[in-house]
């Protein structure tokens, strides 16, 4: 089989999908699951039988021991590309970080991208899995979005378990623009932070999903987030967060509690 023949195999693939799901299918079956006419069914079907993929027995069309391979591999290879598509900023993160990254890993993921009129549809995604958490940890390179800090505030406070390794510089600014809400959370011993430097992306593990998310560089807002339960992908996420957060500071070695004690004396927060 030569390039060109692979690419007619990508081509055909709506036709494999038909044969492998319905099995033993007639022409004007496949004509109306395809939506299309009878000249182009008849064109389709005859470079797949060529091909030796596909049979007709009986008036009816069927997948050979071959075409059963190739039909399920080129499902695969599609849902693969489609998933790169969605996820190339991640990958472009993930690879510009030497992060290594198995697009299989996130082929049933959910993918979440803004859209012009609705740019917080990522974050309001991420939100949906914080409040049905009981644990959170993750890398974030950005900022809380003002709208959902009371909502963290009260899950941490009210118990969610919470890790979490920010650049120093968004670190200082979240604690020191809400010197008593920070206090109070890292007092109550259900708050971690650390602070890293070079993130490549943020990451978010909750009990029963773990998401990837990439920001945008001039809104600060969440722009693509893929979350996903495979198992496969909740270690790979556990083995980048464990890397970053080895290599990260506590938070309280750059601001000690006390600081925050005496920077809320004035704060109206």
């Amino acid at each position: 089989m030569d390039r060109g023949d692979l690419i007619e195999l990508v081509r055909r693939e709506p036709v494999l999908d038909v044969l492998r799901e319905e099995g033993p299918i007639d022409r004007r079956e496949l004509e109306q699951r395809l939506d299309v006419s009878r000249s182009t069914v008849h064109r389709f079907t005859r470079s797949l039988r060529e091909n030796g993929l596909i049979e007709r027995t009986d008036s009816e069309f069927v997948l050979t021991p071959l075409g059963e391979v190739a039909a399920e591999e080129v499902t695969e290879f599609q849902s693969a590309i489609e998933t790169a598509w969605e996820l190339a900023p991640i990958l472009r993160a993930a690879a510009a970080h030497d992060i290594e990254i198995d697009i299989k890993l996130f082929t049933d993921a959910t993918v979440t991208s803004a859209v012009p009129g609705d740019p917080y549809r990522p974050v309001n995604r991420f939100m949906s899995l914080v409040k049905s958490t009981d644990t959170l940890r993750g890398l974030d390179p950005a900022s809380i979005n003002p709208l959902h800090i009371d909502e963290l505030y009260d899950r941490i406070r009210n118990g969610m378990k919470t890790e979490a390794v920010y650049p120093s510089a968004v670190a200082k600014d979240l604690l020191t623009s809400h010197p008593k809400r920070a206090q109070t959370i890292l007092e109550s011993g259900h708050l971690t932070l650390w602070t890293h430097d070079d993130l490549p992306f943020g990451l978010t593990l909750c009990d029963d999903r773990i998401g990837v998310g990439i920001y945008d560089d001039e809104t600060g807002l969440l722009r693509t987030y893929a979350d996903t339960d495979a198992p496969t992908a909740r270690e790979w996420a556990e083995d980048v967060y464990t890397d970053y957060r080895a290599d990260a500071t506590p938070l309280t070695e750059e601001i000690p509690l006390s600081e925050l004690s005496s920077d809320s004396a004035g704060s109206i927060d």
